[in-house]
């Protein structure tokens, strides 16, 4: 797979301060650091990873070192003091329009970070992101000239991560003049073609096309414009499918519970259907119950009217045999058996059958009337 090789030189720094803001934006992981926070106008900045940057300074003897405070001023002051020096060499006054700076962006392709250095974000790039990185800045030195490079930043609280590099257009007999370095399209196809070629040859498999921001000419404003417009759609659509995903587990979740009142609902129905079964049994119970103490009353009814008939039918047989004539009185009065008066003898058989009598009657009436154990006599 080959990748894109960004080289944007879109970026133009006049007088009338621009260059201090400039360098302020490009620094600002040094003034952080020496505790100078300036406002930044890119949304894009994370601010919690502004220190992985890095930014250096051209130190005058043909290297760069890294940005210091002087006299409590911002380090990014150093950028615009380099500037100054370079601008002193200058053999006449400076156009109200001149352009002071030439902002150049070097990117390797993102899809390269996402394949080969993902941990670029927390652990800062690696030694191949960094050579590859050197490779491209060595290009745009010999390009524009050491003493021409004011300075350079790695930029890592982004989107991606970017080189940029801060050129002053100066040529070697004294003139600022940015169309000695930036010819027109033909001379920028003749840079996009040589960076390509020292980044294959440096092991980049890059792609040998031009990026849309090179190919339309966009301004970084423009850019930016067009990155942000395309990253709020990006984060439209991502709401919206979170938004989806959300629904999709809230519907699932609501049909799960719907099953398990559905399966609760069918448990109950089974149990009521239960005790419905087992109250009707009890019902059926409790009235063959009432049945048989009805039927029993009615016997017991029934035995009781049987025993009192008997006992009044006894009663009346007594006092037939209670009531002796009055004739049969006397004649027991006079007769004798055995020379003892008959008298005596009936009456000792009177009482003996009277005994008998009365025991039979009690077990009549005892054995008329059980004992209705266990049901309610009122029912």
């Amino acid at each position: 797979m080959s990748y894109t090789m960004t080289y944007d030189v879109s970026h133009k720094v006049g007088r009338g301060g621009h260059a201090k803001t400039f360098f302020r934006h490009i620094a600002r992981d040094a003034d952080q650091r020496a505790g100078f926070i300036f406002p930044q106008s890119n949304p894009n900045i994370v601010p919690e990873r502004t220190a992985l940057n890095m930014t250096m300074v051209n130190d005058g003897s043909g290297s760069v070192r890294r940005l210091e405070s002087v006299d409590g001023r911002p380090p990014s002051d150093e950028l615009d003091d380099y500037l100054k020096q370079r601008l002193d060499s200058v053999g006449r006054a400076l156009r109200k329009d001149a352009v002071l700076i030439r902002g150049v962006v070097l990117q390797l392709d993102p899809k390269w970070f996402a394949e080969h250095d993902v941990s670029w974000r927390e652990k800062g790039p690696s030694k191949d992101s960094y050579a590859y990185m050197g490779t491209a800045l060595d290009w745009v030195v010999a390009e524009f000239g050491a003493d021409n490079i004011v300075g350079f930043s790695v930029h890592l609280d982004e989107l991606h991560p970017a080189l940029h590099v801060a050129v002053v257009p100066l040529t070697n007999d004294g003139r600022l003049s940015q169309k000695d370095f930036f010819k027109g399209p033909a001379d920028l196809r003749r840079q996009h073609k040589e960076l390509r070629a020292v980044m294959a040859e440096a092991g980049y498999d890059v792609e040998h096309r031009v990026t849309e921001r090179s190919r339309e000419h966009l301004s970084s404003s423009e850019f930016q414009r067009r990155a942000d417009w395309l990253r709020d759609a990006t984060g439209e659509l991502e709401k919206e499918r979170e938004a989806s995903e959300y629904m999709r587990r809230n519907l699932a979740a609501w049909v799960s519970d719907l099953d398990d009142r559905e399966s609760a609902v069918l448990e109950r129905e089974r149990e009521l259907a239960a005790r419905r079964l087992a109250a009707e049994d009890a019902v059926r119970d409790a009235n063959e119950t009432r049945l048989q103490a009805q039927l029993t009353q009615r016997m017991a009814a029934r035995a009781r009217e049987d025993a009192d008939a008997e006992s009044q039918r006894m009663r009346n047989i007594n006092a037939r045999l209670e009531s002796v004539p009055a004739d049969v009185e006397r004649w027991l009065d006079k007769a004798k058996v055995g020379g003892k008066p008959l008298r005596e003898l009936f009456d000792a058989d009177m009482a003996k059958s009277r005994n008998t009598r009365r025991a039979l009657l009690e077990k009549i009436e005892k054995d008329a009337r059980p004992e209705l154990k266990g049901f309610d006599r009122e029912r």
